[in-house]
């Protein structure tokens, strides 16, 4: 777009740093004076690393992603028709079948989130274990004689060294663990937006803005906290083993005795973590239900305002946040549940360890009970808090992973010029059509929206379009004027037949559509400014007089938040988009439905008959007007065509053109 700024931002000050550096975190120095100094401001943003930009992550689990597609050869169209056809056999291959995306995410991410947990592993499993047992000996040295200063020092050097290299190792950790679950967190955005743009008009249907919101905001959000304590799903349970064998050491029987009393939370735990799963799903969907209906209230507050309808509507988005509140009201209850387990559990264990020593007869002595706590202290992080919260979080994210799956698994238009069944011979196709001199060919074509649909929307559709030709399509409302346009589009996908499609298409919709940008910005729609074309474009759109009344001529910013245009002046610089992209194929949806009966005229004779001329034009229309200048018109009624030819053949056939559209 011409508005378009590029501002080069500052090199990342962690680029290229030395492994002190990294390890200290000097390198965030610089920006801690800075803001010390003054405000910090936009300009102060810099630019991300290389390895964190969302087009390399979107494109490598994009990748992956499609290669795990092509592997299980399934979609969801072709799921439920196996579904009808072998039920028992898709049943029992169903998992194997369909494409996985926590399959996807493990192959793209897996092997760098494995290497964290093994430092993890490191930090966890030796250096914390390894500070109880040296503090317990350097409280020996205090409480008897038999340790010498030499083995005092020594206890007390393995403290201190632990602990530091615990702090080098673990704050460089949980750097990089954040930024893993950044990574992943941008990548899925990066594939739930490709994936948007793909949609076919059937998936849309499907699916709602509220929901491609929600998962970009919400959903992908749960791997950042789930990358963080995945690894103490496995960890804890190596590090119970191994403090209930330390603890055995000094106390024996004891310390399994409390231990297997901090065991009996974990199937507790376990349902908490499943629940909260479950109610995580429930909390997402009334989520969706509520944006969605916001989102409609929002579209039609014009009308809601003029009929005073703000307290109905209002009371039907404040039940709804109501039910939604009852969910998370519930969720929460469970998770102060989950987490009053982090002080009760280990105080209960430690109390029933210590009880048996005494009942055994045990001596307890000061270096025993430090170690004991000490060695709870660790349970108590590790299992009683970093545990559940992983159960939690790893069960929220699974269900976020089957959240997003879903949405990917939605029907895709066809982005290459070839048959809906499926074909790579894509050249041998094109030049065969180029030697037939046909742009547009529908053999044998049925076609509907949704597979339960009981009739098909468009049936028996064998139509051949030359080079050139200008082709009207009349019938009555719902005949499957605009169907027939999307299955050249290749929005709608034919369950028999095929449609072949050579060139590229320019398609003026017949709900015209503005972006927030300028008039001019509209109509290039990024492309390259030719100052003649434009003007060419502009005059035979009839649009230069209207430009002359906006505030800033064709600058001015139209759109959603922009000024005010009427349905004709939207309607022209719909046509006038798909003009200007000069393609040898061009789909016109009722485009002179919307504007004045003079406007029409020039419409019709000088941009789609002389501007447009020697380019294939496909013009759905209700003008019978202009039918005689028509080459080819083609007659529809209830999804399949009656009748085509020229004006004068189907008038001869019989076909009453008054008839046929007065129900419009």
């Amino acid at each position: 777009m011409d508005s378009k700024v590029d501002i080069e931002k500052k090199k990342n000050p962690r680029e290229g740093v030395n492994p002190l550096n990294a390890l200290t975190f000097a390198w965030t120095l610089k920006i801690f004076w800075e803001g010390y100094k003054r405000d910090l401001e936009i300009d102060d943003l810099c630019r991300p690393l290389k390895e964190h930009k969302s087009s390399l992550l979107g494109d490598k689990l994009a990748a992956a992603w499609e290669k795990e597609v092509k592997k299980c050869s399934v979609n969801i169209k072709s799921n439920k028709e196996r579904v009808q056809s072998d039920k028992d056999k898709l049943i029992d291959n169903e998992a194997e079948k369909t494409p996985s995306l926590k399959k996807v995410l493990f192959k793209v991410f897996g092997p760098r989130i494995a290497l964290y947990g093994v430092a993890l592993a490191v930090m966890e499993l030796v250096l914390r274990m390894l500070q109880p047992i040296a503090l317990a000996r350097l409280l020996r040295f205090f409480t008897t004689s038999e340790l010498s200063k030499t083995e005092a020092f020594l206890y007390a050097g393995g403290v201190i060294l632990s602990s530091a290299i615990n702090i080098f190792v673990g704050h460089p950790y949980m750097l990089a663990i954040f930024h893993m679950g950044m990574k992943m967190r941008v990548a899925c955005c990066s594939l739930i937006y490709r994936k948007s743009l793909k949609l076919s008009r059937t998936a849309l249907g499907e699916t709602t803005t509220g929901q491609a919101v929600n998962l970009l905001s919400n959903d992908v959000t749960r791997f950042d906290v789930a990358a963080i304590f995945v690894h103490y799903l496995w960890i804890s349970p190596v590090a119970t083993i191994i403090v209930t064998y330390l603890m055995y050491q000094e106390v024996g029987v004891a310390a399994i005795i409390g231990v297997a009393s901090l065991l009996l939370f974990i199937p507790l735990q376990g349902w908490l973590g499943k629940q909260s799963s479950t109610l995580r799903l429930r909390t997402a969907k009334r989520t969706d239900e509520r944006v969605h209906s916001t989102n409609e209230i929002i579209s039609g507050i014009q009308a809601i305002k003029m009929y005073v309808w703000e307290h109905p509507f209002s009371d039907l988005i404040k039940d709804i946040r109501k039910k939604e509140m009852g969910i998370i009201r519930y969720a929460s209850f469970l998770r102060g549940v989950t987490m009053s387990f982090m002080m009760f559990a280990t105080r209960l264990s430690l109390f029933f360890t210590i009880l048996s020593c005494v009942l055994s007869g045990k001596q307890i002595t000061a270096e025993k009970v430090f170690m004991v706590v000490a060695y709870y202290n660790i349970l108590r992080q590790i299992m009683t808090i970093f545990f559940p919260i992983g159960i939690a979080q790893v069960a929220e994210a699974l269900v976020s992973v089957k959240r997003l799956q879903t949405f990917l698994m939605y029907e895709e238009i066809e982005l290459d010029n070839g048959n809906n069944n499926g074909s790579d011979k894509n050249s041998n196709k094109n030049e065969n059509i180029q030697k037939d001199n046909v742009i547009v060919t529908f053999k044998n074509f049925h076609a509907k929206w949704f597979d339960e649909d009981s009739e098909d929307t468009l049936k028996r559709i064998n139509l051949h379009i030359e080079p050139g030709q200008l082709v009207a399509i009349v019938g009555q409302v719902g005949s499957g004027k605009t169907s027939l346009l999307n299955a050249i589009l290749k929005e709608l996908r034919a369950h028999t037949g095929t449609v072949d499609v050579y060139g590229k298409i320019a398609y003026a919709s017949q709900e015209p559509w503005l972006f927030a940008g300028s008039a001019r910005q509209n109509i290039l729609f990024g492309r390259p400014w030719d100052a003649k074309k434009y003007d060419n474009v502009v005059g035979v759109c009839q649009l230069k007089q209207d430009f002359l009344l906006l505030p800033y001529g064709d600058k001015t910013i139209v759109g959603e938040r922009g000024v005010s245009l009427s349905g004709g002046q939207r309607a022209r610089i719909n046509l006038a988009r798909a003009v200007y992209s000069d393609t040898p194929l061009f789909l016109l949806d009722d485009p002179l439905s919307a504007v004045d009966a003079h406007v029409g005229k020039h419409l019709f004779e000088e941009c789609i008959e002389k501007y447009l001329h020697g380019k294939t034009r496909i013009l759905v229309t209700h003008q019978i007007q202009f039918l005689t200048n028509i080459e080819k018109i083609i007659v529809m009624k209830d999804g399949a065509i009656t009748a085509e030819g020229s004006y004068d053949k189907l008038v001869e056939m019989g076909v009453d053109f008054g008839r046929l559209l007065e129900g419009i």
